[in-house]
């Protein structure tokens, strides 16, 4: 009886037992399938904020009459693009930037691609010759448009007195208010300044080919331009569909080259006009303010047309060129 007490008494004084560790929860099922969605919040919020929201406004701003001063926003539906599919000098632009485009392609896929094959073939100073020919890509299309306006200018330019001294001055000519010679002159200026794009994308393309596979057309028999025509240049399509739409889209988006060197009216006569310049000017006047010129809503509209058009070749480029990146 008195073990038994001692028993008792020992086990009422005995410390109590730790508690065993408690189970956590892990996250839900829900938690675990989304849960990594809240990293894009941040950048999807300054994305709605600044590209989404302004372009829903810009849209309902197109429906009305403003002309971007005060505040008359009156509804007139579709008639802004009505307008503007029915205005001539939107086709004259759109024409113009369509021969900028073909003519930089072409300058492009013949002149670039030669000069990525010769730096392909890794001759000596080659970085020297791939960052020279890359500068320009890198300096801004404002000073890119400054500097040519200098180097061009009829007064103090030194294009024409090196024609002169090199007993071609019957070349020399006003580039840029020459009707026959502005478009031509931006075209130049456009095609020195993305040359670099063409050079590092194509060369890209072919230091990712393997030798084996123009070892083997060596082989075989094939001589130099068979080997770069029916293996080398197959397999750069993918260089060539991302250099013809980046193209594309670049020179559909031109204004500051061609603000720069002949003005918001694209003069001579608005030979030099493209679709950046037009808008400009519908939506913020000409060379003198006036307020007649400006129609703010109108210049919207045609902005939201070349939106749309840009949106669908791109899309039709890139399904035409991709299927042809399959093929070979």
């Amino acid at each position: 009886m008195a073990d038994q007490r001692l028993q008792t008494a020992g086990m009422r004084g005995s410390p109590p037992r730790a508690a065993g560790p408690t189970r956590r929860r892990g996250p839900s099922r829900g938690q675990r399938k989304y849960g990594h969605l809240w990293f894009i919040v941040p950048g999807l919020a300054f994305f709605m904020a600044v590209m989404i929201g302004p372009a829903i406004f810009a849209v309902g701003v197109s429906l009305t009459s403003w002309s971007g001063l005060g505040k008359d926003f009156s509804f007139v539906g579709l008639q802004n693009y009505i307008n503007a599919l029915s205005y001539w000098p939107f086709y004259r632009a759109a024409l113009n930037n369509l021969t900028i485009f073909i003519s930089i392609l072409i300058f492009q896929h013949t002149f670039g691609l030669f000069i990525a094959v010769q730096l392909n073939a890794k001759p000596k100073f080659m970085e020297l010759y791939r960052t020279v020919l890359f500068l320009p890509v890198i300096i801004s299309l404002v000073s890119t448009g400054f500097i040519w306006t200098l180097m061009l200018s009829s007064n103090i330019g030194f294009i024409n007195p090196v024609l002169k001294d090199l007993h071609l001055g019957f070349l020399a000519k006003n580039w840029l208010s020459d009707p026959n010679w502005a478009l031509p002159t931006v075209i130049v200026v456009t095609a020195w300044n993305s040359l670099g794009w063409s050079i590092v994308l194509y060369l890209a393309g072919l230091q990712n080919i393997p030798e084996e596979l123009q070892q083997a057309a060596q082989i075989d028999g094939a001589n130099a331009w068979q080997v770069f025509w029916r293996v080398t240049f197959p397999m750069l399509s993918p260089s060539f569909t991302s250099l013809t739409v980046l193209t594309f889209i670049g020179v559909f988006r031109a204004f500051d080259v061609v603000y720069v060197l002949t003005g918001p009216i694209g003069s001579p006569n608005f030979r030099t006009d493209v679709l950046g310049t037009l808008i400009y000017r519908s939506a913020f006047g000409g060379s003198g303010f006036n307020n007649s010129d400006v129609r703010m809503s109108f210049a919207i509209a045609m902005a939201i047309i070349l939106f749309l058009v840009m949106t669908l070749i791109s899309w039709g480029m890139i399904t035409i060129l991709r299927k042809r990146e399959i093929d070979a």
